[in-house]
């Protein structure tokens, strides 16, 4: 049988061959104006394929009836029929998508191509599927200008600080977030709803947003429906969180020597003899010489998180709608603190006429998070944090009686056992409708009102506790907190869009808007609770009870405009107009006023540049101008409003009698700071395939709102007035590359940004010393400042050589720090302190590289910074002071007598010393913040579709995630370089490792 079937094949073999007859096919590929390197060529439904050279030819080995599958970056794919031709030239025609590019700007849209002003955008893409707690940690690394400093790893506050072109002022720099064009926060929205985040980083294309947008405008797009059947997406993950870096404290046996040791430095008897140090060394003590290990202790939280989400969109000619429900569960890596969140959202889009279109959004954000507290001092988690850091191993966590062991502040680890005892809850809707009526063509006008109500519900319990027969700490505490904040807008716009005899485009808006924004607080507090297990108000004695409260509202009113004309899409022209009248400021100073104005130049359009379109196929210059507002900068709701203070005694009628009178000094003058900024920019497209931008900027920041003090007559408290200016420049690159390799496809988007800010103006003085950093004009803003060391002292002859440290007369021996003289003249002292570096990184960068080959993807996301420096205090490093401190593993390398190559200190048994960071800031233990991470890695695969078709399910996909995964960086080992500097009690960063599935029927 087997030589029959195999004779058979043998004789239909000729047969087959001449039906798949190959021929040569050569021929050129071209876009009309020039031919195209580097252009795909595949055999459909093979891996048969070339590429054309540089002049664009090809040449390639097909079968008669072969197709071909002809695909360039940019540009349309054809599928060309070979029908036995053998030259064919291919002529491929731009992707319209490509061509009409849409980024989203204030009040509308615009086609990338025309922008004139500074626009980043990174599409919801890209935040999918990553395991993230937080918007604003999503943005690290992809956009160029904007910078997210992550510096917590807490459930439900592991948001970061996120700064635009530099930090804008010396007050709230945060910028303003709009999604779906009402003004809200990154906690209103979740990353799997996103459809697209653009950021307005100049005043060019933020003046639409006039009096709070000079910190840079984020505008966040929400996914809507799309016509066709109804489509599911199921999104599920779950993964641990660790944290990312953590101190390495010396256990008793190593403190003990080293304590012994810091003590003989000072001339004291040694506190442990061999017996102890014997005891703490084999363990067979473990209640009067115990090894505790506090932050084992600490850190017994799961980690576990996991986020859900479900979507369904479908719709018709008429109506389109998208729906989601999201639920994320995060237990912290310290056990009691984590969160639940719960998300929903609907948009819905109905168009009854063909000229009328209405739409709804609804939001609802609620998320819980609890958090444990400690028994001595209250507000949160900071003081268990820095306890454990602190508090010695050789104190016990028990005792053998299952008391508690303590030290005069009491045991972390106690309070961490009572449970959760602060807990936060947020409640959140917003609802948007909108009414657009297209009047005729080009012309249409639209209506736009908003609600948001954000209800919070805040309690914080202070459980007494009998640690040990010795030890108490009480009584039970109780306050809640009830706020309630609400804000109503309305937006009247008219959009004229027209084009002339098919060379001058033009566009004008036109709007009006309105808001009103509300805040309530009540907060009420008890103590002497008959049991820990009763967190109510009524349980709690009304003796010394306190209850407080408040309102405060806030309206403005805008007239903006906006006119683009562009001539043959090559000139092109935008100018923006903004007037803002808020409330907060007297009659006379309420009006604000904020244009600006911008230009491009398509240089690659003209005439003169056919030769070099082949290299770079699109180039634009671009220039812009304009001033932006900030009245967040006020704390003050009144700021210009005189008001009484209640409960003032004074003497009348020979009696004390209680009365009202002005407490605060106002200022009727005060306007909002003010912010110019200047930019030019270039965007390029190279060789097809590569996309380079390249931004400069300059921004100053006037009338800078700082609190000024009154004049002695008046006996009031300081004021706020206009009394600073900040400058930032800087220089942004961005590029993406994206092709294909045979099979795989190949991305990768890199962007750099380096800022300079410089103080010009304070309130009438040249410095303002603020602990370790001083406001100094001239200098980046809150710079470090002490004093420079150069190594430390070797021996007595050294350090009489040396100039005298008469911040420590008398005190200096051989091992510690070596102050320099800044000023020459032979000694030190607080004259010699300089600037040290800066406390914020100036040049941040990120890169992101995603490969797909078949079914399996990839994506890797790069961020990190350098230029800034953070100083850690003696908490942190660890000190050695008996049972309230304990040293970290540096120490291990210190100075001694027989150990004289090191950069280490001697020892000391205190916090205060000339080595010490705590009293004197030194340059020696400011550490570069410097640091390359991992943001995220993301790996997946696509199970093929005719294995899901009997499963009615159009994609499955699984995948594995991580967020943080790795960090390089020289700064102080243990400690995260986004972490704030100080002591170390902060939560920790973390790293997420996941595993989900996406499912889409």
């Amino acid at each position: 049988m087997k030589k029959v079937l195999l004779t058979f094949i043998v004789l239909l073999f000729p047969f087959i061959m001449l039906g798949q007859e190959t021929i040569e096919i050569t021929g050129t590929v071209s876009d009309k104006n020039m031919t195209l390197p580097g252009v795909n060529i595949v055999e459909k439904g093979t891996n048969n394929g070339t590429m054309t050279d540089f002049d664009g030819n090809y040449s390639i080995s097909a079968p008669k009836d072969a197709i071909l599958v002809v695909s360039y970056m940019g540009y349309a794919t054809k599928e060309i029929p070979v029908s036995g031709q053998t030259t064919i030239d291919i002529v491929l025609e731009q992707d319209a998508a490509t061509l009409d590019e849409v980024v989203v700007v204030g009040f509308g849209t615009q086609k990338k191509v025309n922008l004139t002003g500074s626009v980043a955008s990174v599409d919801g893409d890209m935040l999918e599927d990553r395991p993230m707690t937080s918007v604003s940690a999503g943005l690290s690394g992809l956009l160029p200008g904007v910078s997210v400093n992550q510096s917590s790893g807490m459930p439900g506050n592991d948001g970061g600080t996120i700064r635009i072109r530099g930090t804008g002022t010396l007050n709230e720099a945060s910028p303003m977030v709009l999604i779906d064009g009402v003004e809200g926060s990154l906690n209103d929205v979740q990353a799997n709803d996103i459809a697209n985040i653009s950021v307005l980083k100049d005043a060019a294309s933020a003046a639409i947003y006039g009096s709070k947008a000079a910190n840079g405008v984020i505008l966040i797009t929400t996914k809507t429906g799309k016509t066709g059947e109804p489509s599911v997406r199921l999104t599920n993950n779950i993964g641990w969180q660790t944290p990312t870096r953590l101190p390495d404290y010396l256990g008793s046996y190593d403190y003990a020597l080293l304590y012994n040791e810091a003590l003989a430095n000072s001339g004291k008897a040694p506190k442990f003899d061999d017996n102890d140090l014997e005891l703490f060394q084999n363990g067979s003590d473990p209640y009067g010489h115990p090894n505790t290990d506090w932050q084992d202790l600490l850190y017994q939280g799961s980690g576990f998180v996991s986020t859900n989400n479900l979507g369904i969109s479908g719709g018709t000619e008429y109506t389109k709608y998208r729906a989601s429900l999201n639920y994320q569960k995060q237990d912290g890596i310290i056990k009691h603190t984590g969160k639940n969140e719960y998300n929903a959202r609907l948009n819905l889009t109905v168009t009854p006429k063909k000229w009328l279109t209405t739409n709804m959004n609804l939001s609802y954000t609620q998320m819980d998070r609890e958090s444990p507290n400690n028994a001595y001092v209250g507000n949160g988690i900071d003081q268990i944090i820095r306890q454990v850091n602190r508090i010695a191993p050789w104190i016990p966590y028990k005792n053998e009686d299952g008391t508690y062991g303590t030290i005069s502040d009491g045991n972390p680890i106690a309070w961490l056992d009572m449970g959760p005892q602060i807990n936060y809850n947020r409640k959140t809707f917003v609802g948007i409708g909108s009414v657009q009526a297209d009047i005729f063509e080009g012309f249409n006008v639209k209506a736009l009102i908003s609600h948001r109500n954000v209800e919070e519900d805040n309690s914080e319990m202070n459980k007494e506790i009998q640690y040990n027969e010795n030890k108490y700490h009480g009584p039970t505490k109780l306050t809640e907190d009830l706020r309630t904040t609400t804000r109503n807008t309305i937006d009247l716009t008219a959009n004229y869009n027209n084009s002339f005899n098919d060379v001058h485009n033009l566009g004008v808006l036109a709007g009006y808007h309105a808001e009103s924004y509300d805040f309530k607080e009540t907060t009420a507090y008890r103590e002497n609770f008959p049991s820990t297990e009763l967190p109510n108000l009524d349980a709690g004695s009304s003796n010394g009870m306190q209850n407080t409260g408040y309102t405060r509202e806030l309206n403005m009113v805008s007239w903006f405009g906006r006119v683009n004309y562009d001539y043959l899409g090559r000139y092109l022209f935008e100018a923006n107009l903004r007037a803002d009248a808020s409330s907060r400021f007297a009659e006379d100073n309420r009006v604000g006023v904020f244009p600006s104005f911008s230009a491009g130049w398509r240089i690659s359009d003209e005439n003169f540049f056919e030769g070099f379109r082949e290299t770079v196929s699109n180039l634009k210059l671009r220039a812009s101008w304009g001033q932006l507002g900030n009245q967040d900068a006020l704390d003050d709701y009144y700021p210009t409003v005189p008001t009484l203070g209640l409960g003032i005694d004074y003497p009348f009628n020979s009696e004390i009698t209680s009365g009202a009178a002005i407490s605060n000094a106002k200022n009727a003058a005060l306007i909002w700071e003010k912010t110019t900024s200047y930019g030019i920019g270039l965007d390029a497209r190279l060789f097809r395939k590569l996309n380079l931008t390249i931004d400069a900027y300059k921004k100053l920041t006037e009338g800078i709102i700082m609190k000024v003090p009154a004049p002695n007559e008046f006996a009031l408290n300081n004021f706020y007035d206009n009394v600073g200016e900040l400058e930032n420049k800087g220089i942004e690159v961005s590029l993406d590359y994206s092709t294909r390799f045979g099979e795989v496809d190949f991305g990768f988007g890199g962007n750099v940004a380096y800022n300079q800010n410089e103080l010009i103006k304070l309130a009438g003085t040249n410095n303002i010393i603020d602990g370790r950093q001083i406001r100094r004009i001239g200098e980046s803003l809150d710079s470090w400042y002490g004093y420079k060391t150069d190594g430390l002292h070797q021996s007595q002859a050294d350090i009489d050589a040396y100039p005298i440290n008469t911040l420590y007369p008398g005190q200096i021996q051989p091992g510690d720090l070596r102050y320099v003289d800044a000023t020459g003249d032979g000694k030190v002292d607080a004259n010699d302190r300089v600037l040290l570096g800066n406390s914020t990184p100036n040049l941040n960068f990120g890169a992101n590289l995603s490969l797909a080959y078949k079914n399996f993807d990839l994506l890797a996301i790069f961020q990190g910074a350098t230029g800034g420096y953070g100083y850690m205090d003696f908490d942190a490093i660890g000190a050695l002071n008996g049972d309230g401190q304990k040293p970290s593993s540096i120490w291990l390398d210190r100075w001694t007598p027989n150990n004289t190559n090191t950069d280490v200190p001697r020892l000391i048994d205190g916090i205060n010393g000339p080595s010490m960071p705590q009293n004197s800031t030194t340059s020696y233990w400011l550490q570069s913040t410097d640091y390359l991470r991992m943001k995220n890695l993301q790996l997946g695969y696509n199970l093929q579709d005719d294995l899901l078709e009997n499963w009615n399910i159009s994609k499955l996909r699984i995948y594995y995630t991580a967020q943080n995964l790795f960090t390089i960086t020289n700064y102080l080992d243990g400690w995260d370089p986004e972490a704030p500097s100080g002591r170390g009690s902060s939560y920790p960063v973390v790293m997420t490792n996941s595993i989900g599935i996406n499912l889409t029927f």
